[in-house]
């Protein structure tokens, strides 16, 4: 694995869409072996938590991508995500914000 996917590998971040409803994330990226000897695949994962919001009950969805790795690992790096259309800016937690997305997800 390159060293710039171990660099987003564990990553959480914060942010808001745009309409304005908060959302943590979550970066997994390593490569999986398949047992026909076809290889290691990269992939990169990112989870999306909304917390529930008036109107809104709280939300997971994921995305997971073996294609493009390095546009999206650079985009991932500068705080932005294309989440199946729709732009995510994001940035890294403080350590209290840590806290909170930990509570509300149980992600490490």
């Amino acid at each position: 694995m390159s060293q710039e996917y171990s660099s987003i590998n564990g990553l959480l971040g914060i942010g808001a869409d745009a309409e304005g409803r908060d959302f943590y994330l979550r970066v997994a990226a390593g490569s999986l072996a398949y047992d026909r000897g076809e290889g290691d695949v990269k992939y990169i994962q990112v989870y999306l938590f909304q917390p529930a919001s008036p109107g809104h009950p709280a939300d997971v969805n994921d995305m997971f991508e073996t294609d493009d790795l390095d546009e999206l690992a650079a985009d991932i790096s500068r705080g932005m995500l294309d989440w199946y259309g729709n732009r995510l800016d994001f940035r890294t937690p403080t350590p209290e914000e840590r806290d909170i997305i930990r509570a509300a997800t149980g992600w490490e």
